[in-house]
């Protein structure tokens, strides 16, 4: 079965309008009276019909952005007709690489800092300051590490859709109710807390969201390892992380330690982790924030409450925060300027303010618990009680500042698909950490020789 969708929400040319059209012209080419010899009036313009948008999106509340491109539509008398193509997540980076190539008609499109690089080397999509000046206009109100992840070469190419942090989310009451006074600071702590929890009966005390084909598996491991003050790559994109015993190996070590010890368990998405935990027998995790909307969401979490964030463990407390963003592509701008000015619209309705107010960034985040890159979002009224509702706002705001974006380079996507089952492999026992870190420096340096 396909795992690309397609929808058309749109204003089309209905059957009585067309008929009216239709007598129109007839009646335009109509000869005036046998009696009379008065020049014929002049033929009525067909109009020209809605602009077409095709927008392409990976599998995520299609619900919503279905009815988002609706009152689009809406705002600007159905000028605009926007088709819409969901792709699953797992597949979304192989899948638009074979749009782009196939040229398979896209203007707008989701991306992520991680493959903006790759993308915007290609060709495949552009920067908007190129074609609309005001949108540096939003720079000053877009968050540190967004702003890195929408950047390219110091061009500003999309705005953001979701930003958000990975965090160290845990069960308060069930973990001050074993007698543990407070989530671990550091992940030598955490390692006796586990131990102290399985003797409680918790089985097992932590669950992590990793898998060798889900993109996040990258996301998280280097989420946990930023709060040990590891990296992956410095400036120049060369690898930090060629020492196993330095940041990265130690977290390595730790995961394949833990699992060994049945202190940590492996489930393949962030669901089967929303599921444990909700068993009451597992006390924490690691997750991108917006989950913590769902575990506390009384609608599907029977220990909705119960669930907490804390600062990320280790010496630094650092996290990985990123964006996911609206681009324009090549193909849209080669459609002329009409479609240009179109993918503006769009864009700025989606992702910045339409009559003064990020209106569908608010909506994600009110109605999904999605992390926003904006911020004077974070003071808006409705955001802040929707937060409060799932997350303590005074740890996520501390936590926040100490989130940083990952250096991206064109690379990325190819070393990020090696990486994952390397880490997997030593995080479950099957290779040694020193052969997991070795075989992924050497890829880096083999990928950036072959990129220059």
């Amino acid at each position: 079965m396909s795992s690309t969708k397609f929808y058309t929400r749109g204003s089309r040319i209905g059957r009585r309008d067309f008929l009216k059209l239709m007598g129109a012209g007839a009646a335009s080419l109509g000869i005036a009276g046998i009696a009379g010899c008065a020049p014929k009036p002049a033929p009525t313009p067909t109009p020209a019909g809605p602009l077409h948008l095709d927008f392409t999106v990976w599998s995520y509340s299609i619900e919503t952005i279905l009815d988002n491109i609706k009152k689009f539509q809406e705002a600007y008398n159905n000028a605009f007709e926007v088709s819409l193509t969901d792709i699953a997540w797992g597949e979304y980076h192989s899948t638009m690489v074979a749009r782009f190539m196939a040229k398979t008609p896209t203007d707008v499109c989701y991306n992520g800092g991680d493959w903006l690089p790759e993308f915007a080397k290609a060709g495949w999509v552009v920067p908007l300051e190129d074609h609309f000046p005001q949108a540096l206009d939003y720079k000053p109100d877009i968050v540190g590490y967004a702003l890195s992840d929408v950047t390219y070469k110091g061009k500003l190419y999309g705005l953001p859709y979701y930003s958000d942090i990975t965090s160290f989310q845990y069960n308060k009451k069930l973990l001050e109710e074993s007698g543990v006074k407070g989530p671990a600071e550091t992940w030598e702590e955490l390692t006796d807390q586990l131990k102290f929890l399985k003797g409680k009966g918790f089985e097992p005390p932590m669950v992590l969201e990793i898998a060798a084909e889900l993109p996040t598996t990258f996301d998280n491991f280097t989420a946990m390892a930023y709060g040990r003050g590891g990296d992956w790559l410095d400036e120049n994109f060369d690898p930090l992380f060629e020492d196993p015993t330095g940041p990265m190996g130690q977290q390595l070590k730790w995961m394949v330690d833990n699992y060994k010890a049945g202190l940590v368990a492996y489930l393949p998405h962030e669901t089967d982790v929303q599921k444990q935990l909700n068993t009451g027998k597992t006390i924490y995790t690691v997750l991108w924030n917006y989950n913590m909307a769902a575990l506390n969401s009384k609608d599907i979490s029977p220990l909705a409450g119960q669930f907490q964030i804390a600062l990320m463990p280790g010496a630094t407390h650092e996290t990985q925060g990123m964006a996911k963003m609206y681009n324009m592509t090549q193909m849209a701008v080669d459609r002329g300027q009409d479609v240009i000015d179109a993918c503006w619209k769009f864009i700025e309705y989606f992702a910045g303010k339409h009559e003064g107010e990020y209106k569908v960034a608010e909506r994600w985040a009110v109605e999904k618990g999605l992390g926003f890159g904006i911020k004077s979002l974070f003071d808006d009224p409705d955001v802040q009680k929707a937060f409060a509702s799932f997350i303590d706002p005074v740890v996520l705001k501390e936590q926040e500042a100490k989130a940083r974006a990952r250096r991206h380079p064109e690379w990325e996507a190819v070393f990020n698909e090696f990486a994952r089952p390397q880490i997997v492999s030593a995080a479950t026992g099957e290779i040694t950490v020193e052969e997991a870190i070795k075989s992924m420096a050497e890829k880096a340096k083999e990928l950036k020789k072959q990129y220059a």
